[in-house]
């Protein structure tokens, strides 16, 4: 299965623009998508959301949530997420990533719907397509 698709969106939040510039290239060199979008702290992620509903009930958006930031974390983030309507809802695939996998925040990421898994940093960009065409089947 090509994940190459138009109505696949990815969306990088992260507090590390070095990260943030690490796995926009991976994602762009594997060839997963040309759609990428990139904040550096959840809530302006969040506020793009809140600006451009419609655009998020109808295609399938790949975030990629870093669980440690400064002012609101991912596990924030989430909760933010999960009030979400349905119709945005379904739409969304979370990625947790975090450069110290601590059991405590892989019990509690997964505990989430929308968490589809946890990564670890550096991104093993073979495991989040193996992942996705799973997902997206």
């Amino acid at each position: 299965m090509s994940l190459i698709n138009d109505n696949i969106i990815f969306h990088l939040v992260d507090d590390n623009d070095i990260d943030i510039a690490v796995n926009t290239k991976l994602l762009q060199l594997s060839g997963i998508t040309p759609n990428i979008h990139a904040y550096n702290n959840a809530t302006r992620f969040l506020q793009a959301i809140n600006a451009n509903q419609e655009l998020y009930s109808t295609k399938t958006h790949v975030i990629l949530l870093d669980i440690m930031m400064p002012g609101m974390n991912g596990f924030e983030c989430l909760d933010e997420l999960s009030k979400l309507p349905e119709k945005i809802k379904t739409k969304l695939k979370v990625f947790m990533l975090s450069s110290s996998i601590d059991r405590n925040d892989i019990r509690l990421a997964e505990s989430y719907d929308l968490v589809q898994r946890v990564l670890e940093k550096p991104l093993d960009i073979y495991l989040l397509k193996k992942t996705l065409e799973g997902i997206l089947e």
